[in-house]
């Protein structure tokens, strides 16, 4: 797992940075025939819900080459995660790209990331889930530290959503074709 790319989402050009490198990444992956965004987290905890978050958004947008897994109504958690994964086995040759969200230094708070590799999920909370996707995006919503699944439950709602927001445009512009 290498990171590819970080930036602030208040960057004013983070979305077209943020394309870029998520075009570059889609680019590498030449050979699939379904485009997934595998959006994780739970609209039960305001710091894990900018996966489904970032789904709502993609689905509001109906982009006709994305398939949009885990939304608010349908999220993808802990408790389903497994069998998601499971029936992605059953789609022919997807690219799969994983949002999700997690905890880090207090000055990277706010940043997103493009990473290569699939993305870990639980890590911050110490839970064990299988990982899942070819490359991901992952948006650093609070501090870690002590109790991070009190920080994760304390994580303000409108720094969730504006980096929602800037994670959804940059994959929407990133596959226009």
């Amino acid at each position: 797992m290498s990171l590819l790319f970080q930036i602030s989402h208040k960057d004013e050009y983070a979305i077209h940075h943020m394309a870029v490198k998520i075009k570059e990444r889609i680019e590498n992956h030449s050979s699939y025939s379904n485009l997934i965004v595998f959006c994780i987290g739970t609209d039960r905890c305001t710091g894990d819900s900018l996966g489904p978050l970032v789904g709502m958004l993609l689905q509001q947008a109906n982009p006709p080459s994305l398939q949009i897994w885990g939304t608010l109504e349908n999220p993808i958690h802990a408790l389903n995660l497994k069998g998601a994964i499971q029936k992605l086995s059953y789609t022919h040759h997807p690219l799969v790209i994983s949002v999700d969200a997690c905890l880090g230094l207090p000055y990277h708070v706010g940043d997103i990331q493009v990473v290569d590799g699939p993305i870990h999920p639980g890590m911050g909370v110490k839970k064990i889930l299988p990982s899942v996707g070819d490359f991901h995006i992952k948006g650093i919503v609070n501090a870690s530290g002590f109790l991070d699944s009190m920080v994760l439950q304390n994580t303000r709602l409108y720094t969730v959503m504006k980096m929602a927001e800037v994670i959804a445009q940059s994959i929407l512009l990133a596959c226009i074709k």
